[in-house]
Order: C-alpha cells, then structure tokens, then sequence
C-alpha cells in the first residue's frame, strides 16, 4: 500500500492562493496509484481559531472519503490554551490522526512553550506531528531541544531541507525525515545509507510537487531494495498512525 504523507486540502492558501479539493486530490492519487492520502489545512485565508474551521473541513473530506483520505489537523501555537483545546478536538471529536504545524507560516518559535505542550498533547494522544522544516523558523538545529524534551513525541521534519538534517535525524529516534521537496537521488541515497529505512516517510506536498513524482523518485534511489520502498512509501507512516 502506498500512502502519501504529505497534501494540502482546501485553501485558498493566503500566501500564494493555492488551492486543492478533496475531489482534485483524489483524482491526483487514482493517476499516481496511489492508495492513502494524508491531508491537513492549507494557510487559510479565514482558518478559525487555531484552524478550527479549516479542521472541520479536513474531517468532512477524510469523512467523504474514509479508503482514501486520512486527516491531520493542523494548529496555531500563538493561540496558546486555545491551541490545545484544538488539539484534543480535533483529535477526540473529529478524529483527525495526526498534526501539522508550520513555524514560518504561522511565525512561531519552536523554543516556544505551547510548540512543547502542543508535542506533549501529541505524545499523550499518541499522534505524529508534521513540522514544515528547513525555513528560517524551522531549522533542523531547533528540533534537537523539542525532541529531547519530549522523547515520547512522534516528529516528523517534512523536507529535507536545511543544514544537519541528516544529524539530527540520526540523533534522535523519534525524529523521522519526509521526503517532499527532495529530488536529489544521491541526498535520497544518502540519507538511505546513513538512517534505517523506517526513519524515511514520503510524502508530495501537493499541490505544490507531483504526487506521481513522488512514487517515482522513491522507486529511482540508486540500489535501493524493495523492502525499503514498500517501508518509504507507506508502512512507516502506517506504523507511526497506529493507535
């Protein structure tokens, strides 16, 4: 089973006003053979506190489609306690799997306390969360602290982006690296070589990358073996959902 870790449903984006239906991205799943698609907020124009209207609309779409869209919720630390109460909303009521959270977009710190209580929640709910990774607010350096804080958080540093994502990735067990955005085969080969498989997940980003490259980048890695392509390309993210 192949499961794409990484889409956004909704929008439009208020940056750069894209957009992508639940309808659109299963169409984009059926040409890529794709079988699961795991879909969280874009940065919405009018997302709710802490991205509750954006959230409901994941759980409606995941809900329209339950063998195809698995949703995340996605969260905005600046709310503080509100952003917890999201969290466990969305999760216990809505029953969203997992979080997304993007520190440039939302312009937060990841020293910042409720980034911590936000990963405890997580921890406690035993959900993955997805950082954007790699930007100014999202260096690989600033996971080091969060994941030594706490061990028990399932992170997972959506690109590899960013000096020393490599180290930290092997660092810390409960780091995991996604590979959207990353088409360099030999920096695909690289990271195969110096991590187990299981601490590589893919994922598109769509629509902003290709869903079909994605697939297809994995299956081109230099030497890479079956079984690593079938643990990439979906029983990592597989295993890390299990509740």
């Amino acid at each position: 089973m192949i499961v794409d870790s990484h889409n956004h449903v909704g929008g439009p984006d208020r940056r750069d006003r894209k957009k992508q239906s639940p309808e659109g991205i299963v169409a984009a799943m059926r040409a890529a053979d794709v079988d699961r698609a795991i879909i969280f907020p874009f940065s919405e124009v009018s997302p709710g506190v802490s991205f509750s209207k954006a959230n409901d609309y994941i759980a409606k779409a995941a809900e329209a489609y339950p063998e195809k869209l698995i949703g995340f919720a996605r969260l905005d630390p600046n709310y503080k306690e509100k952003a917890l109460a999201e969290l466990e909303r969305a999760i216990c009521k809505l029953g969203l799997k997992g979080i997304k959270l993007h520190p440039d977009a939302q312009k937060f710190s990841l020293g910042d306390s409720f980034v911590v209580k936000i990963l405890e929640k997580a921890s406690e709910l035993d959900v993955p969360v997805i950082f954007d990774s790699g930007g100014k607010l999202s260096q690989p350096k600033f996971f080091e602290p969060l994941a030594k804080q706490v061990s028990g958080a399932k992170i997972i540093m959506a690109h590899m982006w960013g000096k020393g994502y490599l180290e930290i990735a092997e660092k810390f067990d409960n780091i995991y690296l996604g590979t959207a955005g990353m088409f360099n085969l030999k920096k695909l080969r690289e990271a195969l070589d110096r991590l187990d498989a299981e601490k590589i997940i893919a994922g598109s980003d769509s629509p902003y990358f290709k869903m079909y490259r994605e697939v297809q980048k994995i299956d081109t890695i230099p030497g890479i073996k079956r079984k690593e392509k079938e643990l990439i390309l979906g029983e990592n993210i597989r295993n890390l959902l299990l509740r």
